[in-house]
């Protein structure tokens, strides 16, 4: 049996992690490899993000933003629009603010702000973002019911939620290809793959949030919730 083999077994049930990203020499070396790599990752949730975007539209948030590279990312594409990030991660934080640090410092395009705060009490007023989005970030949710509940109560009546994260039971394919990739950072993805979610699963979790309505979707590697039905965006 081959590591890469070895590493596709045990995903039949979730396993959410302990304590994801409490180490910040650990947190510092992720951050410096999705820098190096978050280009592939983020376009197409970048590219999602910006089909919806609409005349008129002047915020938008990112619940769990790692180290808030495609926070960052998007709003250098929209410099007219505020971009709030929230995170409940010291670690993840403080890596965040030394990113942002350093695009104001290289005068990059972007109206951003990170912000430390519970996911499942998320510090805006109701229907005040035109999008929420977040990526990468669903499977370390707490209390994933009630964060839900919270992207909807601030999403304005005509935005849009977009949650992206990977699919515990994507095809074997998808896997095996991340891994040929990601190569030392393989047992972290597998742990990160473990503790995600199911389309089964994150439907329940809509239901349980009163949120039946919404939409799950399999893409490759990943799920795509979604407020409403969204156009597909090109790879």
């Amino acid at each position: 049996m081959t590591t890469t083999e070895a590493r596709l077994l045990n995903l039949t049930e979730r396993v959410p992690q302990a304590s994801p990203h409490d180490d910040i020499d650990k947190v510092r070396f992720y951050d410096l490899g999705m820098r190096r790599s978050a280009l592939m990752a983020y376009k197409r949730p970048s590219d999602r993000i910006m089909a919806n975007v609409r005349d008129g539209m002047t915020d938008l948030v990112e619940v769990g933003f790692n180290t808030g590279l495609l926070s960052l990312h998007v709003a250098g594409k929209l410099p007219d629009l505020a971009v709030s990030g929230v995170e409940e991660n010291q670690n993840l934080v403080d890596v965040a603010e030394d990113n942002l640090t350093l695009a104001v410092w290289a005068n990059s395009a972007g109206d951003v702000e990170f912000e430390m705060a519970k996911l499942n009490r998320l510090p805006f007023p109701d229907d005040s973002a035109d999008i929420v989005f977040s990526f990468s970030s669903l499977h370390r949710w707490r209390r994933p019911v009630e964060t839900l509940k919270e992207c909807a109560r601030i999403c304005k009546p005509d935005g849009v939620v977009i949650i992206e994260d990977m699919n515990r039971h994507a095809e074997e394919g998808h896997i095996t290809f991340i891994l040929q990739f990601v190569k030392e950072g393989g047992d972290e993805f597998m742990r990160s793959l473990q503790a995600a979610y199911t389309r089964d699963e994150a439907a329940e979790l809509l239901k349980e949030a009163g949120l039946a309505d919404w939409q799950v979707v399999e893409e490759d590697l990943g799920l795509v919730i979604s407020s409403r039905p969204l156009e597909p965006v090109s790879t």
